[in-house]
């Protein structure tokens, strides 16, 4: 057999081997056949479980915890909660739970938490007080934004503000706010009333020795708050007023000066 007639028929051989069987199939190995049920099978049993989850009592409220509520009893947030329970967890929204917590002025913010399979967990922050207003001869605890918290007989803890208006939104109240939340929280303590007065120039009073203290304006606050620590740091015990309106310069007044 010729060179040439030799290569034709090794390239004939070579076309027939890579020619398949008809009827032949290729076979899937385990994890094929695995990968193929799991295809099918996967969408549909998470489907079931979703579906489950909004419609069986697999994730269902049975237990409402409350974290941060010191004011406020949780039996009276439970009753107001009381609505979800028995409800799933993933139909509940926090737009329903503030609707349902609107009713407590006590709650500055709150978040909730699903704690699977059962428990529903709200955390609670609650406004602080900041000062005292009184209000038809009743000493009432208000927050830096103005809202009324709750009737106080404790006196010792907060300042009063000298101020008869409506403090949402009132210039004088911010400004008394401000000044308080310049203070360094031992000064703080130290004051028994703050007035604003209508040009928001500010005058507190402290507690020992009926020291009068002129703040000004609520510019420069921290450099007013460390030149006043430091003046009582030093000992004035016996002076009648302080001026730090121009805390680079305060002046303070003794008797029968």
């Amino acid at each position: 057999m010729r060179r040439p007639e030799r290569e034709l028929l090794g390239q004939e051989r070579r076309r027939i081997r890579g020619v398949k069987t008809p009827g032949k199939r290729s076979r899937l190995g385990a994890f094929g056949i695995w990968g193929r049920i799991l295809t099918v099978v996967g969408p549909v049993s998470l489907t079931a479980v979703v579906l489950a989850s909004f419609f069986t009592p697999m994730l269902a409220v049975e237990k409402i915890e409350f974290v941060g509520n010191e004011r406020i009893a949780a039996a009276d947030l439970e009753s107001a909660l009381s609505a979800l329970y028995d409800r799933p967890m993933t139909t509940i929204s926090d737009d329903e739970i503030a609707k349902l917590l609107s009713g407590f002025s006590l709650i500055e913010t709150f978040t909730s938490q699903a704690q699977p399979p059962h428990t529903l967990r709200v955390n609670i922050r609650e406004r602080q007080p900041i000062l005292i207003l009184v209000r038809s001869g009743q000493n009432y605890l208000y927050d830096a934004a103005g809202v009324q918290i709750a009737a106080s007989e404790e006196t010792s803890k907060y300042p009063f503000l000298v101020f008869d208006g409506n403090p949402i939104e009132s210039p004088r109240f911010s400004t008394a706010v401000k000044v308080l939340f310049s203070l360094p929280l031992e000064t703080y303590s130290h004051v028994f009333s703050i007035e604003v007065s209508e040009s928001l120039t500010t005058k507190l009073v402290l507690r020992e020795g009926n020291l009068t203290v002129f703040w000004g304006s609520a510019e420069e606050g921290l450099l007013k708050s460390e030149v006043l620590e430091s003046l009582l740091a030093t000992g004035v015990k016996d002076a009648l007023t302080i001026d730090v309106s121009s805390p680079n310069s305060p002046v303070v007044q003794y008797p029968n000066s």
